[in-house]
């Protein structure tokens, strides 16, 4: 199913470096270009400012900080995009974002392309 994301530029924003480096790994080992890692909330919303997206993967919680400003500024821009997190309760998503798909850390490299590829 990867063949939907091989050539596509992806944003990654997650705040654990040994997270965020296996994220980039899978994606690049799919021939994904990798945005980031960022792990700050205000580099995630400049990287969406700039455009030439095709899909992200967020962490939902940056150091304190949620990630759906940056959820928010994908989605008016079409850019399809998963959350990696931690959490098991949808409740702290805001509504509008609870239909996105979400995948539970840690994440198998197999099951994070699957992910990219059904949204992209």
């Amino acid at each position: 199913m990867g063949k939907a994301v091989k050539g596509s530029r992806i944003l990654v924003v997650e705040d654990n470096f040994l997270a965020a480096e296996v994220v980039r790994d899978v994606l690049v080992g799919s021939e994904c270009t990798v945005g980031g890692p960022l792990g700050r909330l205000a580099d995630g919303v400049r990287l969406v400012d700039q455009g030439g997206l095709l899909g992200a993967v967020l962490d939902i919680n940056l150091n304190g900080d949620w990630c759906f400003p940056i959820a928010r500024a994908l989605r008016e821009r079409g850019v399809p995009f998963v959350f990696l997190t931690g959490y098991d309760d949808c409740a702290i998503i805001p509504e509008e974002l609870r239909p996105v798909r979400r995948l539970g850390k840690p994440v198998l490299g197999p099951q994070l392309i699957d992910a990219l590829s059904e949204v992209i």
